[in-house]
């Protein structure tokens, strides 16, 4: 059977990704601090990633943000002319491109919220991703504190996933074969018993 990777973005990284792939979003605006310095220190990468593995990686179709009245508003990816506010979550039309990849996995690893969910006008990104993720027959893993609080706060049950981890850093490391230095002792003290 064919492996097909996929990976779905979101978030901070999701906005780098759509900046390299030439939308003008990723960047800092007013007194945000979130982009440019993590732009500079992983352009290269971004973009080595993008054009390597570009066919495996699905990007946000939309972006919410506060309206003027203060409510989520949405705007397309391909509409935006100039990043002029702070995006805080994946569209609607994200989440419902995101939903069928999920859907037809046998496996899902979920590593930080697709937006500021702690603000329930900026969770429907990450509430709909971890709905269809739940809803699903597939082995899931949800890593990071922040998205495991995600599963508490809007009424998702942690039996619905496979594992939950609040171990975000370590639960990545883990997952691309770096070392665990906790592991790594563990290991040693083993071998001298």
């Amino acid at each position: 059977r064919d492996v097909y990777k996929r990976q779905l973005l979101g978030g901070v990284a999701g906005e780098l990704f759509l900046r390299a792939a030439g939308h003008p979003v990723g960047h800092d605006v007013g007194e945000m601090d979130l982009f440019d310095e993590q732009w500079e220190a992983n352009r290269e990468l971004i973009e080595s990633v993008l054009d390597e593995r570009g066919d495996e990686i699905r990007l946000a179709s939309d972006l919410a943000y506060e309206g003027a009245d203060g409510e989520r508003a949405e705007v397309a990816v391909d509409d935006i002319e100039e990043k002029e506010t702070g995006y805080l979550d994946v569209g609607a039309a994200t989440v419902d491109d995101y939903e069928p990849a999920i859907r037809e996995s046998d496996a899902v690893f979920v590593k930080g919220a697709l937006g500021v969910f702690e603000d329930e006008r900026f969770a429907d990104g990450t509430v709909g991703v971890l709905e269809a993720i739940a809803e699903t027959d597939c082995f899931s893993v949800v890593g990071g504190g922040d998205t495991s609080r995600a599963i508490e706060m809007y009424g998702l049950s942690e039996e619905e996933f496979s594992h939950v981890s609040i171990a975000g850093g370590a639960y990545i490391r883990a997952l691309t074969g770096e070392p665990l230095p906790a592991v790594e002792v563990l290991e040693a003290a083993a071998e001298r018993q």
